[in-house]
């Protein structure tokens, strides 16, 4: 009887995965060996690092913060206390504040302030304060057309030495405010 190639009667080819070779242990050791070279060989790289998901990610992905949510009460002993939850959980209370003052009829929130953002903020309002108008701080005029400012660096001023006032501009706004407390006649 012919058998797999094997022209000798009663002859079996051996199998390479075979549990009974070397006694059972056959498939543990070409497991094994399979592992050792995939991991050798870089077939076996280890997952990406999920993406930070902030509290402003989880407003802007409403399906994501929806399943977060739901598993994080679904195992509250487990996750109470990792970043996503606590993210998801503050991003539901944001999404609550704005659905609020949409039905209240109220203007959105500001967006939060960064230091670009506030600096803009700042040179906006300075240049709406200045309305074109570049006078220096070394001259009095500059002072005598915001007296605002004439009183508040008047007050700083009188905490400075004589070389710091020297560099603040403390002549020009004293002689704006001298001028300005001299009667018109």
């Amino acid at each position: 009887m012919i058998r797999r190639g094997c022209f000798v009667p009663r002859c079996q080819a051996p199998r390479l995965l075979d549990p009974d070779l070397l006694g059972g242990l056959g498939l543990l050791l070409w497991t094994l060996a399979f592992l050792a070279l995939s991991s050798a060989l870089g077939v076996a790289q280890p997952l990406p690092p999920q993406e930070r998901r902030t509290v402003s990610w989880y407003v802007a992905n409403p399906w994501a913060l929806e399943a977060v949510t739901r598993a994080c009460r679904d195992d509250p002993g487990r996750l109470r206390g990792t970043p996503d939850c606590v993210n998801a959980d503050q991003a539901r209370i944001v999404v609550a504040e704005r659905e609020a003052r949409a039905r209240a009829g109220m203007r959105p929130e500001a967006p939060a302030a960064t230091p670009d953002a506030e600096r803009t903020r700042r040179a906006e309002a300075e240049a709406r304060r200045n309305q074109g108008d570049l006078t220096s701080p070394t001259s009095p005029r500059y002072w005598a057309t915001r007296p605002v400012e004439r009183a508040r660096q008047l007050s700083y001023c009188g905490r400075m030495t004589a070389e710091q006032q020297a560099r603040f501009y403390c002549d020009a706004a004293r002689a704006a405010e001298a001028e300005a407390r001299r009667p018109r006649s």
